[in-house]
């Protein structure tokens, strides 16, 4: 589930249809073309890459889509591998895990080695390896000793590791890349790495009960040049970002999303006004089911509920089209939005509004009067400018997504 609100009321909702891509163009091509922009960027199907000749390897890992968890075993206590199916590549240089649960040690490792490595011992503690381990936050390579590295890690820190291609020369030696780490997509540190036969495989380590990360595979991280010209983070626009994993202006829910109570809500820091009384989002990737909504919220609005749901909030909704007003039962409002569609929300102020706040949400008058309560405001709103709603446009066009301020 994925949600991007912003804050107070409602009632302009906007319905725009995106330009489609170049003739010519893969699906892989649009994602890859906002390396640039983005430091990593997913693919909708990574398994489907053809050309894949291996599979899956792991021990003592319970594999739940794209969840990994320690499995318990009651003779002995031994450590879990994954390894992935398919090497790390230019074309998918980089991968990352979010870490769920640390479990009793806390001993979480990613890393990268052999096609035929050991599912008995962490990555780095064997040959044709190297990790990164989250309890220490020392790397290990070729050897069960560490050394210092970076900074540790937590549950919901994300850690990566990736390869430097373009640090390669043309007539350098091929036998050994260097391989980077990152914490919460800040690059740590680069160590070189022999390449061993059929190349470096993805790896994650996981050591005791109640240890769970999610993987995300096959990502892109662009040459160094690109990523200091990237957009900047725009952290600073965001009051709260819960489950939701900020990158530039990409919002990607990073949840759970294993019931409703699993929901990302993103919601901006200052609040519509009569200069800034619309923004939309375009939806880049709506994951399995659609659950995208926007809409307006109250500032204290749960963060475990979608916009709409609740007393004080309004949010039109992507999967079926509805719009919700304060309740859990939504009424038919406009078309169903699915990947490449843009969702706007605004509000038509009334000529005679007064506005008290600026553009950054503080009071514009030491004895500015009290506005009206979120629920009221929300209650006039809809009684009094329900007739100045457009009919949205009755197109059905075929969870990530851009956000965008007018």
């Amino acid at each position: 589930m994925l949600s991007c609100v912003h804050p107070n009321l409602f009632v302009l909702f906007k319905k725009l249809f995106g330009v489609a891509p170049p003739p010519g163009d893969s699906e892989a091509d649009m994602y890859n073309n906002l390396s640039p922009q983005w430091p990593f960027v997913r693919q909708r199907h990574p398994a489907e890459v053809q050309g894949a000749n291996h599979k899956v390897r792991a021990e003592r890992i319970t594999i739940e889509g794209d969840i990994l968890s320690y499995s318990e075993e009651e003779e002995e206590e031994r450590v879990g591998v994954y390894i992935g199916e398919m090497p790390i590549s230019p074309d998918h240089n980089y991968f990352e895990i979010e870490i769920l649960d640390m479990g009793a040690q806390g001993a979480i490792c990613i890393g990268l080695c052999s096609a035929k490595y050991p599912l008995h011992k962490l990555p780095g503690w064997a040959v044709d390896s190297v990790g990164y381990h989250a309890d220490d936050g020392k790397l290990y390579k070729a050897w069960p000793r560490g050394t210092v590295f970076g900074p540790r890690c937590g549950s919901g820190d994300r850690m990566g590791c990736g390869v430097k291609y373009e640090q390669l020369s043309p007539g350098g030696d091929p036998s050994s890349v260097p391989v980077f780490f990152t914490k919460n997509g800040k690059e740590i540190g680069v160590v070189m790495v022999h390449v061993a036969c059929g190349g470096l495989f993805p790896c994650v380590g996981l050591a005791a009960a109640g240890d769970a990360v999610r993987i995300v595979p096959q990502l892109i991280w662009p040459p160094d040049e690109d990523t200091h010209m990237s957009v900047d983070s725009m952290e600073e626009e965001w009051l709260r970002l819960h489950d939701i994993r900020l990158n530039g202006q990409m919002l990607e829910y990073c949840g759970r999303g294993k019931s409703l109570l699993d929901v990302g809500l993103a919601q901006a820091r200052v609040p519509l006004n009569t200069t800034c009384h619309y923004f939309e989002m375009e939806i880049v990737d709506p994951g399995r089911s659609g659950y995208i909504t926007i809409g307006l919220t109250k500032k204290e609005y749960p963060k475990y509920r979608h916009p709409g749901w609740n007393r004080g909030s309004i949010a039109y909704h992507a999967d079926d089209g509805r719009v919700f007003t304060g309740k859990s039962i939504g009424s038919l409002f406009g078309p169903r939005c699915h990947k490449g569609d843009i969702m706007g929300c605004g509000i038509i102020f009334p000529r005679d509004y007064v506005c008290n706040y600026d553009s950054e949400g503080g009071s514009m008058e030491e004895e500015s009067p009290e506005p009206l309560e979120c629920d009221d405001l929300l209650e006039h709103f809809l009684h009094y400018q329900q007739p100045a709603v457009p009919a949205l446009s009755p197109l059905y066009p075929n969870r990530h997504h851009r956000h965008h301020h007018h």
